[in-house]
């Protein structure tokens, strides 16, 4: 009888503590209202092609790619690659902080320069962290940088196991984040598996080593997309959604090929490339064409590298490509210096959505004169945006809203009232020069009681604890009394 008393006496202790901290960890989850200030064409979405290991030394016009004994290396000729940065914004001068593989891609998605696969793993960090917190799906073919990171962060993702031409393990992963995006996942994790008879069936036609072998390797990457972007299209035609797509053949001939195979291994991708770019503009996506890092060569006819010391600090191994086709997005070359930091920053800017990288030092790139502002405040009621002091814009709020279509390079005030009086008014000045949040909850105008009592964590915390404590003392008392 007293081993009884003492076990469920111990077991109500454990359940009473457990209930006493969850209110510390539990966080509501709150839903965003978009609204726009201004009309703005918000793209359907992204699709961010990395072709790994491309310098922008060996693209770009302004440009001339040195080998490391000053001689001059060969370029790409593409007519469709030069079309395509035509016609699109074109940045430059960016440079990757990190010039290998899992280091860039890393970069890449979380805007922070010293970025590894374990920065990308945790909560927040990357640009599918952001685009899944509005609705977006993600979804993958990737013959390089595909780090476990990586990959969990993806709806669905198909992806090299080996990193090998000469004898591809292509998987299909899911991670189902809820039973209303399983449907969609499936369908598109069937479509990718469907694509992998044709791959095999072509690499085998020709001989290890060929630059065929390399083309179509790159090649099936890029249609993989296209048939995903199809799928979409026909059957999920109002759905929001990021596409990377890595080709790593570019990467794996400089190391193998030399720089002659190098440049052959790009020009292979020029129709195909085209191909996406103009799949974008029908779909309304974002057309991202980037690199995780560049490519050097001791000398012409030499095999090349871009980790090693003497590669590292080079123009060549550290410059990478950044091409933005978009809806908004005027077509030109933006000078100046950046980093590949500002690569996934700039992106959510592209498409509207708030830069709340967790991890970021990067910087939006200016490319629009409209932005995205992001709103909390502590409860329902009237939110003003003054600018030049008039009323730009008034709403209801509740929790959080998005604000899309604001002017940039202007001074705002953010005027808020509760809707029930116990806050009158609250107000911030601030200048916009990008995607910016603006968190009244911390403000300290309303008492701690009344903070106390709007908070969700600890109405829950105090409630289940009454409740778990009435139940202790009725299952003790009856236990003494038996």
């Amino acid at each position: 009888m007293q081993k009884t008393e003492r076990k469920l006496t111990s077991l109500y202790l454990r359940l009473l503590m457990v209930i006493i901290f969850l209110p510390f960890f539990f966080h509501p989850a709150a839903a965003t209202d978009i609204l726009e200030v201004n009309s703005v064409d918000v793209p359907q979405g992204a699709v961010i092609l990395i072709v790994d290991g491309l310098s922008s030394s060996y693209l770009y016009p302004e440009l001339v790619p040195y080998a490391l004994d000053g001689r001059t290396l060969p370029k790409v000729e593409a007519e469709n690659l030069s079309f395509i940065m035509d016609h699109s914004c074109r940045v430059l001068d960016v440079r990757a902080p990190q010039t290998y593989t899992e280091a860039g891609h890393s970069v890449l998605v979380t805007g922070y320069t010293r970025a590894l696969s374990d920065s990308v793993s945790g909560p927040g960090t990357t640009i599918y962290d952001i685009a899944h917190e509005y609705g977006y799906y993600t979804f993958a073919v990737m013959q390089k940088g595909d780090s476990s990171a990586i990959c969990s962060k993806q709806d669905v993702i198909i992806h090299d196991a080996t990193n090998s031409i000469n004898e591809p393990e292509m998987l299909v992963r899911t991670n189902i984040r809820d039973l209303e995006q399983k449907q969609v996942s499936l369908e598109v994790a069937s479509l990718m598996q469907d694509s992998l008879p044709s791959l095999n069936e072509h690499l085998s036609e020709f001989p290890e080593g060929s630059q065929q072998r390399y083309d179509i390797y790159d090649n099936w990457a890029i249609y993989t997309a296209i048939d995903v972007m199809d799928h979409m299209q026909a059957s999920y035609p109002g759905q929001h959604y990021l596409l990377t797509v890595n080709v790593g053949g570019v990467d794996s001939a400089g190391h193998y090929k030399k720089d002659t195979g190098y440049i052959d291994s790009i020009e292979g991708i020029d129709a195909s490339c085209m191909e996406l770019y103009r799949k974008c503009e029908e779909n309304n996506l974002a057309f991202i064409f980037v690199s995780d890092h560049g490519m050097a060569f001791p000398s012409p006819d030499s095999r090349g590298g871009h980790q090693a010391a003497k590669y590292s600090g080079t123009n060549e191994a550290q410059r990478v490509p950044f091409v933005i086709s978009a809806s908004g997005i005027e077509s030109g070359v933006i000078e100046g210096s950046y980093g590949q930091e500002d690569i996934a920053p700039t992106i959510l800017e592209v498409l509207y959505l708030p830069d709340e990288l967790r991890l970021s030092d990067g910087k939006a790139i200016p490319l629009r004169d409209h932005t995205v502002l992001k709103v909390s405040v502590p409860q329902k009621g009237r939110l003003e945006l003054i600018s030049n002091g008039e009323t730009a814009y008034e709403t209801t709020a509740d929790g959080n809203i998005l604000l899309r279509g604001v002017v940039t390079g202007s001074s705002y005030i953010i005027r808020y009232s509760s809707e029930d009086g116990s806050i009158r008014e609250l107000e911030k000045e601030f200048f916009l020069e990008g995607s910016q949040h603006v968190d009244l909850r911390t403000s300290q105008a309303a008492s701690k009681s009344d903070q106390f009592l709007r908070n969700p964590r600890y109405i829950i915390g105090s409630l289940l604890i009454i409740v778990v404590n009435i139940a202790g003392l009725l299952l003790i008392r009856k236990i003494m009394n038996e």
